[in-house]
């Protein structure tokens, strides 16, 4: 049962459980994340232990952030106004208790009806629920088996553990959401040579059916969930690439940006995974965090990781979620990380000065548009040796037609630089987008894991999506991207990591779907000649995930941030061009309530 409460601290608590969920929409950007952590005793939220008084300046500090992910295991049961305490501070934070979805350590504690470790280490003893190796003990890095099934196929574990979220969490109304941690499609990435995973045990004749059920139930646990927290209690999740989009709010992408041995490009477009394509799929309110970790966590603002906190702040700012900084143990002992305040966090932009008050975060306001791309030609050698058209389409060119009825001419009635365009029509599609082929004579010679862009201008008679690639003729491609473009002409930037070395040509394959394709001012380089950039109602956010540093231009005058921090950037000067250093962001003030005049470089988002 929970402790008596004084009597101010039972009323606020009571408004906190009776107030109507917060919508993430009414939080201003950028939107800040602690993913937190409480030690033995609810350190760093209470003095002298679990039962010690609350510490005014932890919790002041905590309060400041837009959402706090915590663990709910002495704090629900025990120390409710730990809750009323932030909720006091700041009514608008959002709180989600942390669990873990398939592991359990070993928990005994005499108050077993309420303690929620005990409660979830007994359900699963009694289930005969726990996974275990081959040696005989219990499976080290996922000691739960969800896979578990009864007599009638019912995942029990799983629907077991749901309905221990729902009581012990959810049914509480301490809380906004729950956040499962080690909550994987699958777990065969986590055997080792020393250790592997005694499916017979856990009740399948194979390993790949056992992964198969493994995969059904994490599915079964996350939908009964759903069902029984009802529609507006956020659920978020972590592990590799989440997929529960129907029963999810969102997922946590780990050492942003390089979970699962990727780049900036795949930790923001991986299908499933990426940043943005999970935006556009987890149901709403979207809750989808990006989580940069802390290199050296004794000099947090050590120039290196003042850059990726920023780097992993602005990439947020791009799309609606929350940004995370600190160390992936998350050790708050030794690297009492809740207290680390960065110059971005909160700003009055009246005086441009960086604040530690939580009346300046979110100070940014609200966007004014989507996320988008400015781009800038470069000045490298060139696989296009015929960008414009403007006397042809056949001297640098061919197109290849198999399986389709397509062709391609000079079209002098419409262009985005000059007065001609390349427009490739296609009559009759074929199956596969390389049916249609329009392609650079020129090559470029490219290295593996080295990143080129192809920079164009393009339109389509209707909306669809276009393959950008570098190829070599006969040859599977060495790097490619799909964009979407639309009716009217945009310049676009597609960023190509080969996977290996070739001297290839650009290529647009654009076979699929019929309907005509227009292109100009087309070019195949080295390097990157874009950022990202998104604009609020109180200034910029712009982001360069680029391996060089970019210089930008910008269509009037903005203000940095006068910082503490970092100085060095954020000098309180007025600018109008910025260099943004190599996988950095910046953050710029400016009244930006009405969208600028149109402007060549100002375009949709694409990788």
């Amino acid at each position: 049962m929970r402790p008596y409460l004084p009597a101010t601290l039972a009323w606020v608590a009571g408004i906190c459980l009776l107030a109507a969920p917060i919508r993430a929409e009414a939080q201003g950007y950028p939107r800040l994340a602690l993913y937190g952590s409480v030690h033995g005793g609810i350190y760093p939220l209470t003095i002298g232990g679990e039962f010690g008084p609350l510490d005014p300046v932890a919790l002041d500090t905590q309060a400041r952030y837009n959402a706090l992910v915590i663990q709910p295991n002495l704090i629900t049961p025990y120390r409710p106004d730990v809750i009323a305490g932030l909720r006091q501070r700041n009514p608008d934070i959002r709180l989600h208790a942390y669990v873990l979805g398939h592991y359990i350590w070993f928990s005994a504690r005499e108050d077993s009806t309420v303690h929620y470790p005990t409660r979830f280490r007994r359900l699963v003893r009694d289930l005969d629920g726990f996974l275990y190796n081959q040696a005989g003990g219990e499976f080290s890095n996922a000691n739960v088996n969800l896979a578990k099934r009864d007599g009638f196929g019912r995942f029990v574990v799983a629907e077991g553990i749901a309905d221990l979220f729902e009581d012990a969490i959810a049914r509480s109304g301490d809380w906004n959401g729950i956040f499962i941690d080690q909550y994987c499609n699958s777990i065969l990435w986590m055997e080792s040579p020393s250790e592997r995973i005694d499916y017979v045990r856990a009740g399948y004749p194979s390993v790949g059916a056992f992964d198969a059920a493994w995969l059904a139930a994490t599915d079964t646990l996350g939908n009964r969930l759903r069902r029984r927290v009802g529609p507006d209690f956020t659920l978020c999740g972590n592990c590799a690439a989440g997929t529960k989009y129907a029963s999810f709010n969102g997922w946590m992408r780990e050492n942003f940006p390089f979970q699962n041995g990727g780049t900036w490009y795949d930790n923001m477009y991986r299908d499933p995974g990426g940043y943005f394509v999970d935006e556009e799929r987890f149901r709403n309110p979207q809750a989808n965090w990006i989580f940069t970790a802390v290199s050296g966590p004794t000099t947090p603002y050590a120039s290196t990781n003042v850059r990726k906190m920023r780097f992993g702040l602005g990439s947020a700012a791009l799309g609606d979620g929350y940004a995370v900084f600190g160390p992936s143990d998350l050790n708050g002992i030794d690297y009492p990380f809740h207290n680390w305040w960065y110059d971005e966090y909160a700003v009055d932009p009246g005086t441009g000065n960086t604040s530690a008050e939580l009346a300046d975060t979110g100070w940014l306001g609200q966007p004014i548009g989507a996320v988008h791309q400015m781009i800038w030609p470069g000045t490298g050698p060139d696989a296009s040796t015929n960008p414009d058209f403007e006397s042809n389409v056949t001297d640098g060119w061919h197109l290849d037609v198999g399986g389709a009825v397509a062709s391609v001419i000079r079209d002098v009635t419409t262009a985005a630089v000059g007065l001609a365009s390349a427009r490739v029509r296609i009559q009759s599609p074929g199956t596969v987008d390389h049916s249609v082929l329009f392609a650079t004579n020129g090559r470029l010679n490219m290295f593996a894991n080295q990143t080129y862009s192809a920079t164009f201008w393009a339109k389509a008679s209707t909306p669809r999506a276009i393959i950008v690639a570098a190829g070599i003729p006969g040859q599977p491609g060495i790097a490619g991207r799909a964009v979407d473009i639309g009716t009217t002409w945009k310049q676009y930037q597609a960023v190509l990591i080969p996977w290996a070395n070739g001297n290839a040509e650009l290529q647009f394959l654009v076979g699929r779907y019929g309907g005509d394709v227009w292109l100009d001012d087309v070019h195949m380089q080295a390097g990157v000649f874009n950022v990202y950039r998104r604009d609020f109602q109180n200034g910029i956010v712009i982001v360069n995930p680029a391996t060089t540093a970019q210089t930008v231009p910008l269509e009037r005058q903005y203000r940095k941030i006068r910082g503490l921090v970092d100085l060095a950037v954020n000098n309180g000067a007025l600018v109008n061009q910025v260099t943004v250093p190599a996988s950095d962001a910046l953050f710029l003030i400016g009244e930006d309530r009405i969208p600028p005049a149109a402007i060549n470089d100002l375009v949709p988002i694409l990788p």
